[in-house]
């Protein structure tokens, strides 16, 4: 069970955060770690911080590599520079489409943005929810670079559509002669298809512990909202099967844990004064086109308390 804490003001935030630096989400980490941080409106409960191929229908049948494929035929010119089907992913993330990326950042006061950051383009009105950010404690051993072979390793499962992906039945033996028999499966051997169509010198071996955990990904900083936003992403493998993503209880690598701050309807305003004072406003956060004229159209000028109406 995931720690919970309160706050009222960008101090009471620190402090937190200063806690949770020297001991860890939950008191009593003893391993080198990182922080890292995502806001969400409202408290989802077991669903928050959730990779949106989750929700609905579409880690259902082949609906997942269906999504990828049609997205890469119908917007090739947007993939054109991606190297990877990470790289492809994100790109995806970025205009919200429903993949195993979770984005979070390195930035708490970027964390704290979007947990009371009403977006204009979003039919929710989350005006009324008492937001949380969650902050999640990733050990430097599961923590990779956008390179990583284990990084191309789980991403490339989400485009996997030649049979169901199931290694339930599979040993994760250490043994080598049980390690080469996981590697001769037929699924396996597709999956090392879609893995050498980018890395054509990939060596035919796959650990099954690495396909079953979520590890957190630095990506490329090619985007000016990834830069301004510090921006990285838990990267969700597989629980037994394709249609079953791991979790961060379930995952086989070193364990990331996760605390939810909640922040309380009163206090909102507050905070939202406090990090504009602190010059984290739309326009910083989201430095293109879209993020200036919200700007100009919504906040320019403006109380902060005027934002929201």
């Amino acid at each position: 069970m995931s720690m919970e804490y309160t706050i009222n003001s960008i101090a009471e935030y620190l402090e937190c955060l200063k806690e949770m630096s020297s001991n860890g989400v939950d008191g009593y980490s003893n391993e080198e770690f990182r922080l890292y941080y995502r806001g969400e409106p409202q408290d989802y409960g077991e669903t928050a911080g959730q990779p949106g191929i989750a929700r609905g229908k579409w880690l259902e049948d082949d609906n997942e590599s269906d999504l990828f494929r049609e997205c890469e035929r119908r917007l090739s010119h947007e993939f054109a520079n991606c190297k990877s089907t990470f790289e492809k992913l994100v790109m995806m993330q970025h205009y919200f489409i429903p993949t195993r990326l979770l984005d979070v950042s390195q930035d708490p006061l970027i964390g704290l943005f979007f947990s009371l950051f009403n977006d204009p383009k979003s039919k929710r009105n989350d005006e009324e929810c008492e937001p949380v950010i969650l902050v999640y404690e990733v050990p430097k051993k599961s923590i990779r670079n956008y390179h990583s072979d284990i990084v191309s390793v789980i991403s490339n499962i989400a485009v996997y559509h030649y049979d169901d992906l199931d290694i339930r039945g599979l040993s994760n033996s250490t043994d080598e002669w049980e390690r080469e028999k996981f590697n001769e499966n037929d699924s396996i051997k597709h999956l090392l298809h879609e893995i050498k169509a980018e890395k054509p010198h990939f060596a035919s071996w796959i650990k099954k512990d690495n396909m079953e955990s979520v590890f957190c990904v630095h990506p490329l900083l090619d985007n000016p909202r990834i830069r301004s936003q510090q921006g990285a992403f838990l990267l969700f493998g597989m629980d037994g099967d394709k249609h079953h993503l791991a979790t961060l209880e379930s995952s086989k690598a070193d364990k990331i844990h996760m605390a939810k701050i909640h922040i309380p309807q009163s206090a909102k305003l507050r905070l939202r004064e406090e990090l504009h004072l602190l010059g984290r406003t739309i326009d910083t956060v989201y430095p293109d086109w879209d993020g200036v004229s919200d700007y100009f159209t919504r906040f320019y000028g403006k109380k902060v308390e005027e934002y929201y109406r």
